[in-house]
């Protein structure tokens, strides 16, 4: 593995009588693509929010590109989140401005980016997104989910982030958007070298880009490998999850 971006450490998460976390561990390196999953209440959100410094967990540690997350001050936290990205599942854009101002707002609260490079820097994070300027114009609520998507990766995307963390990026989409917004990722990934984490439901997801898959079970990582190291191992849910897919391509007319 390269230095790693995303270290983790004996991290437990409580809620009230609910234990989500006991004791997960984890390393992410920088230009790994890694896709996050578990069954429902296994913690892959609250995990997600505790790396980027919205959640307090119970204990442990989490560093983030070098920096103690909880144990960072204010402004140290601000300047870690100048270097990353983050898209929440749904989108989370502010209706009340256009596709642009959505784009623009992390520049101007955090960028300090001069006044006249703005829309430029703009419209060239929409086209990374797969997005013409033109987008840049419309509200939110004019655009097809897979454009919001994109929008949401489009603002993510707008300080150049070292990191990219995406909560069920594909949730919502039919089958054809959700392989050409997989597409987009893999290829941020590749030619950007951003590291990416993200979680997903998408067996889809996992098997056309995934380069390394994390299950979260019991509290803890029970898997992490390749899809192949993944798939075999002896978990139950892991082998219920992979067996719904293999239903799946069987009911289908081609048996893909």
């Amino acid at each position: 593995m390269s230095d790693p971006v995303i270290e983790i450490d004996a991290l437990r998460t409580r809620f009230g009588a609910q234990v989500v976390h006991d004791g997960v561990d984890l390393r992410i390196g920088r230009g790994e693509l890694v896709a996050l999953v578990g069954g429902s209440g296994s913690g892959k959100s609250v995990l997600l929010r505790e790396i980027i410094g919205l959640h307090r967990p119970t204990a442990g540690r989490v560093r983030l590109l070098g920096t103690d997350v909880w144990g960072a001050s204010a402004s140290e936290l601000t300047a870690l989140r100048r270097r990353i990205g983050v898209m929440f599942q749904d989108g989370a854009l502010f209706s009340s401005l256009t596709v642009a101002g959505n784009v623009a707002t992390p520049m101007l609260e955090h960028g300090g980016i001069p006044p006249h490079l703005v829309a430029p820097l703009v419209d060239l994070r929409l086209s990374m997104a797969g997005l013409a300027p033109a987008t840049g114009a419309k509200r939110p609520s004019e655009l097809s989910g897979g454009m919001r998507k994109r929008a949401a990766i489009a603002r993510a995307l707008a300080l150049e982030p070292e990191v990219l963390f995406l909560d069920e990026p594909t949730s919502g989409l039919d089958p054809i958007t959700a392989r050409a917004f997989d597409a987009l990722l893999a290829s941020l990934c590749r030619d950007l070298g951003i590291t990416v984490l993200l979680v997903t439901h998408d067996l889809d997801t996992l098997f056309s880009i995934a380069r390394r898959v994390v299950v979260l079970g019991q509290g803890r990582v029970v898997a992490d490998g390749t899809l192949e190291q993944v798939t075999a191992t002896d978990d139950p849910w892991i082998r219920s999850y992979f067996e719904a897919r293999r239903m799946l391509a069987e009911g289908s007319p081609d048996g893909a």
